[in-house]
């Protein structure tokens, strides 16, 4: 299309041309003495001048209305371009519809990419087809009869996309007509963020309101913005009169005086919590514990403060009920020999007795209020527990025997006697176990089986080799006599080693098990020197400090030398290499033997740690391990066993340190 300055200048040209053509038909047919120019310019004949300026205005009026016309169609065409060019990036979908029929003239690009069809898909499709609401026919040429055709804002349904999939929309329509013709504009917004926000609200508006808490928040003025339906009830207020109230219209006078610095401090950007006293008009005074938060904006903000209010009262009777029990019985509770631990109804700790102190090695001002897990072997001793708890609600008590762990990292077996704390309603407010250190019990039985299992096994393996070989000298059938008597008495002092060795574990178990401070690097030097003695042929070296105090029981001498004696009597090395190092960490002194020989069996390590039970497979390649493991419990330690690099084993005894005087406790 020419620009509206070309189709002027054509327009006066062709003028000029029909003028100039005019002078000359006169000069050949008219005018023939008259010279060409002179017809052209200066002597044109009245009559002819006028002819050719009527023609020359209308040329150029012609010109300037065309140029005009082309000018505004232009300008059309400019505004359809930009206008279909804001349509197809519109972030919304725009569909152009026939009215009669409902099919689409025309969409932009983001109706193609949210309903997954390509453009000439789309186009001639029915509305009816991707919208579920008109999957019958009648219903959606009822709704294209209807006068509501004519406009519709904000009405929300739902489109089908092409892979089958929903989503929730909002419409816009109305009616057009473009050049005579009519056409519905319908504009449809993708609301499914809205959607699931609108959902998100309506779960945490549930949760809210169904909260046994009280929970409101208010504005910078105090003005109530919400309060569920625990927070009304408690104040006794309808939701209908609390909109645009102030806290201080709600609370009496006194109340909110206390609240307030509070309340400010939390508009400052602090939270706070503390506990106060609350009339309520049908139970009386409560104990409220309360906390307070900021609310912010998407800006970060501050524009109010969100409280929560909990009803403790229960709680804080049963624990002065408890308290005021303890002062009427507390010679009575201190004096019990077992382990009591009492705890509310969420399970944290509320109070014990020194039996618990001593047992455990907390005091109660270290756990009171923590979760009573902090004295279980595992979360799923824990959980165990609460188990139990539900299955016998019914029940006045239980008894049930649970791994616990000290205060120092060591597991012992307890046996516990759970009563239930209820109130005058019958109601389980609280817990109070019993509980009984059974590793005696479990270490005699344990005893009883290992030594059964080992004794049995070395026995019946020391008596076949004795009497087959006794028989065989007997019968002469034995060149070598003096080498077989030999080995009946290699054989022999074995077994005698192995009853020696029980002898020690029943006498350690029968007596009195006093702890007393040592010098962890004397005893080791010790052991080392009567070590070298014994095993000239191995490599025995020592990394240990000047010197380090220790509390532990009598035989902890004794166990450390059944560690370097069994790493010298097991190893498969021509020259055994065995190391011993001795470190403190925190208030932990950890004494390791690491050895080069075939390793200690799995089986055996679990059963010493308590991981597995002895079974028939069982034999052991000694009671001495057991021995050490006994010590080591009943020093308050713990027994551990890692595999060496590139073989072998390495044993750690981890003893409490001490902390400079002797402490002789009896551990009965």
């Amino acid at each position: 299309m020419r620009t509206p300055r070309q189709i002027l200048t054509l327009a006066v040209g062709l003028g000029i041309c029909v003028w100039v053509l005019d002078a000359a038909f006169d000069a050949v047919f008219f005018y023939t003495g008259t010279p060409f120019l002179a017809l052209l310019v200066t002597d044109v004949p009245a009559h002819e001048l006028y002819i050719r300026s009527l023609i020359m205005v209308v040329f150029v009026v012609f010109g300037f209305v065309t140029a005009r016309q082309a000018r505004q169609m232009r300008e059309r065409e400019r505004e359809a371009t930009l206008f279909k060019r804001q349509v197809d990036e519109a972030t919304d979908s725009v569909y152009v519809i026939d009215p009669e029929t409902g099919r689409i003239r025309d969409v932009n690009e983001t109706a193609c990419q949210t309903l997954g069809y390509d453009r000439s898909t789309l186009l001639g499709m029915s509305i009816a087809e991707f919208n579920p609401e008109f999957e019958n026919p009648a219903d959606f040429q009822g709704f294209l009869e209807s006068p509501e055709k004519e406009t519709l804002e904000y009405y929300e349904t739902a489109h089908v996309r092409a892979d089958g999939t929903t989503i929730p929309v909002e419409i816009s329509a109305s009616e057009v007509t473009v050049r005579g013709e009519s056409s519905r504009i319908a504009i449809a917004r993708d609301i499914s963020e809205r959607k699931a926000r609108e959902e998100r609200i309506t779960h945490y508006k549930q949760a809210v309101e169904s909260s046994r808490d009280l929970l409101t928040a208010v504005d910078a003025d105090f003005r109530f913005l919400f309060a569920n339906e625990a927070y009304r009830t408690f104040h006794g207020i309808e939701q209908e009169t609390l909109q645009g109230e102030t806290l201080d219209s709600v609370l009496e006078s006194e109340a909110f005086e206390r609240i307030e610095p509070a309340l400010r401090d939390a508009l400052s950007g602090e939270r706070v919590q503390f506990e106060m006293t609350r009339a309520h008009a049908e139970h009386g005074e409560r104990v409220l514990a309360v906390r307070y938060w900021p609310l912010r904006d998407a800006d970060g903000e501050i524009h109010g403060v969100g409280a929560s209010l909990r009803d403790i009262t229960k709680r804080k009777e049963m624990i002065e009920q408890l308290r005021q029990s303890r002062e009427r019985y507390e010679s009575l509770f201190d004096s019990i020999r077992d382990a009591i631990l009492v705890v509310d109804i969420d399970r944290h700790i509320v109070d014990c007795n020194l039996a618990f102190t001593d047992l455990f090695g907390y005091t109660l001002d270290e756990i009171e209020g923590e979760s009573v897990s902090v004295v279980f072997e595992s979360d799923a001793a824990f959980e165990a527990m609460e188990e139990s708890l539900g299955q016998h609600i019914e029940d006045p008590t239980f008894v049930q025997t649970v791994r616990y762990q000290k205060q120092s990292g060591q597991i012992f077996p307890g046996e516990t006697s759970v009563f239930y704390l209820r109130d005058s309603d019958d109601e389980i407010t609280g817990f109070i176990g019993l509980v009984r250190d059974v590793s005696d019990r479990q270490a005699r039985i344990t005893q009883l089986r290992t030594i059964d299992r080992v004794l049995r096994h070395n026995l019946n393996n020391a008596l076949t080799v004795i009497l087959g070989t006794a028989e065989a000298i007997a019968r002469r059938e034995i060149d070598d006599p003096v080498a077989s008597a030999e080995r009946i008495v290699r054989t022999g002092e074995q077994l005698q080693e192995t009853a020696t060795k029980e002898r020690e574990i029943t006498t350690f178990l029968s007596e009195s098990r006093r702890t007393v401070e040592r010098d962890a690097v004397v005893i080791v030097e010790n052991i080392v020197a009567d070590i070298r003695e014994r095993y000239p042929e191995a490599d025995l070296t020592v990394d240990l400090p000047d010197a380090q105090p220790i509390v532990a029981v009598e035989y902890v001498a004794r166990a450390i030398e059944e560690l370097l004696d069994n790493a010298a009597t097991h190893s498969d090395r021509e020259v055994p290499s065995i190391q011993v190092s001795l470190e403190a960490t925190d208030d932990v002194v950890e004494i390791r033997v690491a050895d080069d020989g075939p390793g200690i069996p799995e089986m055996e390590r679990r059963v010493l740690t308590g991981e597995q039970d002895i079974e028939p497979l069982y034999h052991g390649r000694g009671i001495g391990l057991w021995l050490v493991h006994l010590v080591v419990q009943y020093s308050d330690g713990t027994l551990a066993f890692d595999e060496n690099d590139p073989r072998g084993s390495v044993v750690t005894i981890r003893l409490p340190a001490s902390e400079g005087s002797t402490d002789e406790r009896t551990a009965e």
